[in-house]
């Protein structure tokens, strides 16, 4: 099983074969983005989730300051349009 040195929060992974930024570990649960809110992954302890835990790979090359970027864009946007109301 993956422990929580192995995978660092803001390092970017192959997740469902495209590159996701892990943003959180909490309670065994493991929160991966893909720039979109709304979208990524979250994986915890069914068996499956453990399974691609297991087999994670660094996504090399990847810019995970633009994958948060667009994800806080997103963000910013929503509030706003929400604010606008």
């Amino acid at each position: 099983m993956i422990t929580n040195t192995t995978l660092k929060i803001g390092q970017a992974f192959i997740v469902d074969g495209e590159p996701m930024v892990l943003t959180a570990i909490t309670n065994g649960m493991y929160d991966f983005t893909d720039g979109r809110f709304g979208f990524g992954r979250r994986l915890g302890r069914r068996p499956s989730d453990t399974k691609i835990l297991n087999s994670l790979k660094v996504a090399e090359g990847v810019d995970t300051h633009a994958i948060l970027g667009d994800l806080k864009a997103g963000i910013n946007a929503m509030v706003s349009f929400n604010n606008s109301k």
